[in-house]
């Protein structure tokens, strides 16, 4: 009998997830559903109370549905929150008491994202990292800010946990500190409710332009033969404040303030530095050739790249849902591997895990806006010959191919297309479609087994989580999708 685990996703990005046979069979994020970003899932009379966080129930459904099953083939459910963990609660409060038996407790919140990163890469041993901005929070009141696992065949053991005090966590761990300055420089998304979610990845791409500044104090401090970090909280707050009152004007945007720009080159290079310590230590102590990541760090494909190259490792897998998204098919993984005792672990090599829709539903979503578009039904060559001549002349193609992404990556289902030997091309997109910063990078797409080619790069990046410097023959040549620092992104 076909054993279905559901893992749910109760932090920012709600989500829903479903595993079969050790294998993610389909994934989605709320806000695909709802249309609200990052759907975070408060109640409007609850405020931020996560005891009261809403189960993202079309998600649920969603995946239920586009296996064909109900409630009665779930054999697990498995929710989780970063902080306190209130799924289980909010699991028995919210489904009919059938259905409480086949609910587990996440035993951390750090465990589940490492089950993402390890459990479908496909290696056979390797380091786990996991780093974000707040993990579980445990009885002492400590905060989970960064985890190493070994991975091994089908066993994650925990190596070092680092944990800081709950209600420092917000300067403290490296996922918030890069958080702080984000919000600092303005990238946030205000949702409904007085929520604001910080939307880290800009300062990544807003970084380069910066550069060190000799004079302010270094936030994250490494430590000789130690995984921990210092990181006086405390001290990172004053500087700031200090820096506000000698350098902020409040004209125009914060990102565009020169000591904005600097702070964001400054917290990204101290990220780097500080992950490639953790990584080098473990791989000297470990012998580690390759390396799994998840957690909301993850996704700073930069890091990401810095520590291939520089911890000279073979390979490293990055789960495309790094952030909170991929908690939910991390607990449902965690519940075939324990609780089923499965020993299946099937490689990913896609991130397509939304539903498919027939022809049938495709035609009838498209009736709706038959007085806007003209709609002409091609076959699959066709379809390429039309959209490569339509780029080559300067156009922008909206490109929807089968199932939806899993995590924040467009990955070619669901995408906007580009050439990117326009020189203008980053600047029209982002001012007329994207309605964004103009600094914002685009990212390329090349065939695999010309990567190596173009970039200075050796092993494949699927899931755009590698950012790797363009050869410098080929930057002139495809203007809008080379960075200010000569990365492509």
């Amino acid at each position: 009998m076909t054993k279905f685990h559901l893992g749910v996703n109760l932090g920012h990005d709600r989500s829903a997830a479903l595993v079969v046979d050790g294998e993610v069979v389909v994934a989605i994020q709320q806000e695909r559903l709802d249309r609200y970003k990052h759907s975070v899932g408060f109640p409007a009379q609850s405020g931020a109370d996560p005891t009261h966080m809403e189960l993202p129930l079309e998600a649920i459904n969603y995946c239920m549905d586009s296996v064909g099953i109900g409630w009665d083939a779930i054999a697990s459910v498995v929710a989780n929150m970063p902080g306190k963990d209130y799924g289980a609660d909010i699991l028995r409060r919210k489904l009919p008491k059938a259905q409480h038996e086949k609910i587990l407790t996440m035993p951390s919140h750090h465990l589940a994202h490492a089950y993402t990163a390890f459990w479908p890469s496909g290696f056979e041993r390797a380091l786990v990292l996991v780093a974000d901005a707040s993990g579980s929070t445990d009885a002492d009141n400590l905060t989970e800010s960064y985890s190493l696992y070994e991975g091994s065949g089908t066993r994650l053991d925990l190596i070092h946990a680092e944990k800081v005090q709950a209600h420092l966590a917000q300067l403290s761990t490296l996922g918030f500190i890069y958080e702080y300055i984000a919000r600092k420089a303005g990238f946030v998304t205000e949702l409904k409710g007085g929520v604001c979610v910080p939307e880290s990845g800009k300062l990544m791409g807003l970084a380069p332009y910066g550069g060190p500044q000799p004079q302010w104090r270094q936030w994250i401090q490494t430590q000789a033969d130690s995984y921990s970090l210092k990181i006086p909280a405390y001290d990172i707050f004053l500087e700031v404040a200090a820096l506000e009152k000698l350098y902020d004007d409040g004209a125009g945007k914060a990102y565009l303030r020169p000591y904005m720009v600097d702070l964001a080159f400054k917290v990204q290079d101290e990220l780097e530095r500080a992950l490639l310590h953790i990584v080098q230590l473990a791989r000297k102590a470990h012998g580690f050739t390759h390396v799994c990541l998840a957690g909301g760090v993850a996704l700073n494909s930069v890091a990401n790249y810095l520590l291939l190259r520089e911890a000279q490792l073979e390979d490293i897998f990055t789960y495309p849902a790094a952030g909170d998204a991929g908690i939910a098919a991390g607990c449902a993984l965690w519940a075939y591997a324990t609780e089923e005792r499965g020993t299946r672990r099937a490689v990913m090599t896609r991130a397509d895990l939304g539903r498919r829709y027939p022809c049938e539903t495709v035609a009838d979503a498209l009736t709706h806006y038959a007085d806007t578009l003209c709609v002409e039904e091609l076959s699959d060559e066709d379809v390429v010959s039309r959209t490569a001549e339509a780029l080559a002349k300067g156009h922008i193609v909206a490109r929807v191919d089968g199932r939806c992404e899993f995590g924040p990556r467009a990955l070619g289902h669901r995408s906007i297309l580009a050439d990117p030997n326009f020189d203008k091309m980053r600047d029209i997109i982002n001012a007329r479609v994207k309605f964004r910063e103009p600094f914002r990078p685009f990212a390329p797409v090349i065939p695999e087994e010309r990567v190596n080619e173009v970039f200075e790069q050796e092993v494949a990046s699927p899931f755009m989580l590698l950012i790797s410097p363009i050869r410098e023959q080929y930057r002139a040549q495809i203007p809008s999708v080379t960075h200010h620092d000569g990365t492509g992104r």
